[in-house]
């Protein structure tokens, strides 16, 4: 099931280049991205209405883009406004457009009603653009359901199995409790870990020799962004009454985008507020933040190899569940009550 009037992270902005198309499916439906001359991005529905063609295999021609097959062109509206070897165009000859906004180096798409649009649901990840951080995004594709993802990012308790040679440090991680807070539009969990030994990955970009006081506060805005305050500071420094200049601090996002039922768009991404101008440590933060959140794809595939478009309704919960499921009933009632 998908919420249909919601943000969705359609591409990040550097992905979509000028006068190139770019052919994603969302929430089932085929959808041609692309950026024009004036570069504004657009997106239309990947089918040409002549014959069916897919608008991607196209080009961008000025503000238009121009089917492959038999050169109609449409405007970002989906309006046919060309078809060569004719005087007049056929009135019912457009596709479909769907209203997308550009924000925090982002590329956002509404898949439902396009007059119940509402710019000012997009999500603030003021840090993506912020001179003030240094993002490092990249982009993976997941053969499993979103919610699945989801349910990962708000399970603080895997970090200490699943990703022991990236973010886990200290063995206690697994028992250390966390607090769930219910938002208005969403669900936030988290925890303080006070004198841990730090992560492989923390410890390396922060040069810590000693134990830490580690934070962990996970965010989740319907329907599917998730964003993460974690960090680390020297344990004792006042971390946890608020001063973390004896640390590191990361925003990692998660920008997640069904696909289909069994498949999505992941864009993850790491900010940080240091060694700014570093590229030695953007290279180790990319690549250390790709690779574990790889090895929450391997675990998900699984998962999703046994169950049927992420349903975990016969399955088990547990205590460290409470957030996951939290999200889950908020996201179904969102989901019923747009239906209705």
């Amino acid at each position: 099931m998908f919420l249909r009037n919601a943000w969705y992270a359609a591409a990040w902005g550097y992905e979509l280049e000028k006068n190139k198309t770019l052919a994603r499916t969302f929430l089932g439906e085929k959808v041609v991205l692309f950026r024009t001359d004036e570069g504004k991005p657009y997106a239309l529905e990947d089918k040409c209405c002549h014959r069916a063609a897919p608008l991607s295999l196209g080009e961008v021609v000025g503000e238009t883009i121009a089917c492959g097959y038999h050169g109609l062109r449409f405007d970002h509206s989906g309006a046919c406004v060309l078809a060569p070897g004719q005087d007049t165009v056929p009135p019912k000859a457009r596709v479909r457009s769907y209203p997308i906004v550009e924000r925090w180096t982002v590329i956002w798409i509404w898949m439902g009603d396009p007059e119940k649009c509402d710019e000012t649901l997009i999500p603030s990840l003021t840090w993506l653009e912020s001179p003030e951080w240094t993002a490092t995004p990249g982009y993976i594709y997941l053969k499993a359901n979103y919610q699945l993802l989801v349910d990962n990012l708000l399970d603080l308790t895997h970090v200490s199995y699943v990703h022991r040679k990236t973010i886990a440090g200290d063995p206690r991680e697994a028992t250390t409790p966390t607090r769930v807070e219910p938002l208005p539009d969403g669900v936030r969990v988290g925890r303080w870990m006070i004198d841990f030994i730090p992560p492989p990955l923390f410890k390396k970009v922060g040069n810590f020799e000693t134990n830490v006081d580690r934070w962990q506060w996970v965010t989740w805005k319907a329907p599917a962004t998730v964003y993460l305050d974690v960090g680390c500071a020297t344990t004792g420094t006042g971390a946890p009454e608020g001063d973390r200049s004896k640390g590191i601090t990361i925003w990692s996002n998660h920008l997640i985008t069904p696909e289909t039922e069994e498949s999505s768009h992941y864009m993850f991404c790491f900010a940080r507020n240091f060694d700014l101008e570093s590229s030695e440590t953007s290279k180790l933060l990319y690549e250390g933040s790709k690779a574990t959140f790889l090895e929450d794809a391997v675990m998900l595939e699984a998962e999703q190899k046994n169950l049927s478009a992420g349903d975990i309704s016969n399955l088990v919960d547990l205590t460290a569940d409470a957030a996951q499921l939290r999200a889950r009933r908020m996201l179904k009632q969102l989901i019923e009550k747009e239906r209705a």
